[in-house]
């Protein structure tokens, strides 16, 4: 997802921060995470470094998790928050987890479709946000997912369920719920967990 073209070919970020080792992409988009006026163009630059460039590899999430870290507790905009907690999920940092189930039970709460977007200036998936859960892992994000796939509409159920497919190292603890899960009422759920209990039994076999 590209930096809105306004914020694109800022610096701030190298001469402020000391990213002048990173590549200019992701200088780029770090700037205008710190700098950009509109909060959505700050929420889309966070989704960009998450997802990074074709063809510009990152050389070490560990140079761009701290400015995500400090945007997330700094920044007032909630969206802001919200896509920063995102980005460090996606990048395997736990210090988004509490954020991003925040952000979720918002959405929630709001009634947004689990399945559309986050938002019409944000259009980043819902389900994206519960997979970067799955992606990121631990106990809190395990327990939150499991949660969500138990109790609330279907279209909820199923969008925690395919992020718990996600979710390793967990003691087994979610192949117990998504058995259990396989033979819930609802048929939409079941189908769902009988799917990823299928497709998680090969990586099961590469542990």
């Amino acid at each position: 997802m590209p930096v809105p073209a306004m914020v694109v070919g800022l610096s701030l970020w190298a001469v402020t921060a000391g990213g002048s080792d990173l590549p200019r992409p992701y200088q780029d988009a770090l700037a205008a995470l710190r700098s950009a006026k509109e909060p959505s163009a700050r929420a889309l630059a966070a989704i960009t470094v998450a997802h990074g460039f074709r063809e510009v590899p990152l050389p070490d999430p560990l140079d761009v998790v701290d400015a995500l870290s400090d945007a997330m507790r700094s920044d007032a905009d909630p969206t802001v928050q919200a896509m920063t907690a995102y980005a460090l999920c996606v990048l395997r940092d736990p210090r988004g987890v509490s954020r991003l189930i925040g952000a979720i039970q918002s959405i929630v709460a709001r009634g947004v479709d689990p399945q559309g977007p986050y938002s019409d200036a944000v259009p980043l998936p819902v389900p994206y946000l519960y997979r970067a859960l799955g992606h990121v892992g631990g106990a809190e994000a395990t327990w939150f997912l499991i949660k969500a796939a138990r109790t609330g509409p279907a279209r909820a159920r199923v969008v925690a369920i395919a992020a718990l497919g996600l979710v390793l190292g967990d003691d087994g603890e979610v192949e117990r719920v998504l058995t259990t899960l396989s033979g819930d009422a609802d048929p939409t759920v079941r189908s769902a967990a009988r799917y990823v209990i299928g497709e998680r039994k090969p990586r099961s076999g590469k542990r």
